[in-house]
């Protein structure tokens, strides 16, 4: 019986004899609202009102109706919603009105029609502030509502205003462009969680140095980042964020989080970030990730342990680790300071061309008396063949050895006591010992340090013969 009063009801308003002001008065009645709520979820009826222009138009004007087809939508049921958001009036009167905008909130599949109709943008103030408590006539554009700090403290607390906000992209760069506005977002849990799922919107935030510089200042905003891998990969997207992100006093905190989230594992499968480089296939991936090497050798601590590692090869066998690492002083410098490395660095073709072209890791390499001896192990001798050129201002080929080597050693063939004066040279010289004139006998080894890429020689001195030829010590940086 009530099913047929309500049909009779919507015949009504078909007809136009039950207009949006007069169904409202309908529907205060809670027996005529339910008997409208249950047509509403009849498929065939819900797409009879929503195909029907004069019915639709008596809906939108009618509050009760248009609450009430939010409220009761779901993913199969949603006729109504969908085309109650294609309505200018409907998105008008329900951005006016606090409750039913809660109402809508509330329901995810609601929401979802209601933040994508093409009229939100329009109605944004006020969406925002009514569902953060604030009065939106105080306000003349969402921009100064978003910038003024107690109307943004109240959204920031606000769960819903905050959902409105971070669904709306204009709202968005001008929040991320205010210091005060993200300093508020960003100490609030709840307010910078929904900024961190919103992936599409994270590089505009990636973007804003006032968004990064008030992320990196908090351990919670950091974290939450750092723990979303759509957000943290849209930050590492962006070189200046990134940059910034690894520069903030709570990187180091959360490393194992932003490795595992860049490198595609799962953070919560490893206890540390010690235990992502102990797994092959975490250290593996995380060396196919440009970001995620970044963030590693950004770490003093992760590089030492790393260099300490049985699973170093791997990133010593990755050319695009070793091309961030290798140029990287600080970096490298854990490699060299670390004995359990060496025989991997120095195994490694791509390590040793990086190590044998940098002026500062020959220099490092130099002043480690400990390091110098192992390389004497695996060190070859060799002597220049032929006989000097005689030509004092130009340097000749040292033959016979391979293009890149790291000298350590060096001193004048044959049996005689005195000494002469010789010059080094290549391609490309590194350390500071490198194309220093040396006065070399063949008496005595000479330490003498220095990577030569296409090593050249010459004798600076008189008494040129076959015997006068210098001789060296070199490692092999090929």
């Amino acid at each position: 019986m009530s099913e047929l009063r309500g049909i009779r009801l919507l015949n009504a308003v078909e007809n136009g004899t039950v207009l949006g002001a007069e169904l409202n008065i309908y529907l205060t009645d809670p027996g005529r609202l339910a008997e409208l709520t249950v047509l509403y979820s009849q498929r065939g009826q819900a797409k009879r009102i929503s195909n029907g222009q004069t019915t639709m138009t008596a809906i939108v004007s009618s509050i009760i109706a248009t609450n009430a087809a939010f409220v009761q939508a779901t993913e199969s049921n949603d006729t109504i919603v969908a085309a109650i958001v294609q309505s200018s009036l409907a998105m008008s009167t329900v951005s006016t009105s606090a409750s039913v905008l809660q109402k809508v909130s509330d329901n995810p599949t609601s929401w979802n029609y209601f933040r994508t109709s093409i009229y939100y943008e329009f109605h944004i103030k006020s969406i925002i502030a009514n569902l953060s408590g604030v009065n939106p006539n105080l306000y003349g554009t969402a921009s100064s509502l978003i910038l003024d700090p107690v109307s943004m403290g109240d959204i920031s607390v606000s769960e819903r205003g905050m959902r409105a906000l971070v669904n709306s992209t204009p709202s968005i760069v001008v929040m991320a462009g205010s210091s005060v506005a993200m300093a508020l977002v960003a100490d609030n849990t709840v307010a910078i969680s929904l900024v961190a799922n919103q992936t599409e919107i994270m590089p505009t935030i990636a973007a804003s140095n006032q968004a990064m510089n008030e992320i990196v200042t908090r351990t919670i905003a950091t974290g939450i980042m750092a723990n979303n891998a759509g957000a943290i990969k849209a930050i590492a997207a962006n070189n200046n964020a990134f940059n910034t992100f690894l520069s903030g006093a709570f990187f180091t905190t959360y490393l194992k989080s932003i490795l595992a989230n860049l490198a595609g594992v799962v953070p919560s499968n490893y206890a540390d970030v010690n235990a992502l480089i102990d797994d092959p296939i975490a250290l593996g991936a995380i060396s196919n990730s440009e970001s995620a090497v970044k963030a590693l050798k950004s770490s003093s601590s992760a590089m030492l342990y790393l260099a300490g590692s049985t699973n170093i090869g791997i990133i010593l066998s990755s050319t695009l680790a070793m091309g961030l690492i290798g140029p990287d002083t600080a970096a490298m410098s854990s490699f060299l300071g670390a004995p359990g490395a060496w025989s991997g660095l120095f195994s490694s073709s791509v390590a040793k061309g990086y190590i044998v072209e940098s002026t500062p890791l020959v220099n490092i390499v130099a002043a480690n008396t400990a390091l110098i001896t192992y390389l004497k192990t695996i060190a070859v001798v060799a002597s220049a063949t032929g006989i000097p050129d005689g030509n004092a201002t130009a340097l000749q080929p040292f033959s016979g050895i391979p293009g890149k080597v790291l000298v350590l050693l060096a001193k004048e063939a044959g049996i005689a006591a005195t000494f002469n004066p010789y010059n080094f040279g290549g391609s490309v010289l590194a350390g500071s010992q490198a194309g220093a004139t040396l006065s070399l006998t063949a008496a005595a080894q000479l330490a003498h340090v220095a990577g030569y890429t296409n090593m050249t020689w010459n004798l600076q001195g008189i008494g040129v013969t076959a015997a006068t030829l210098p001789i060296i010590t070199y490692v092999n940086m090929a």
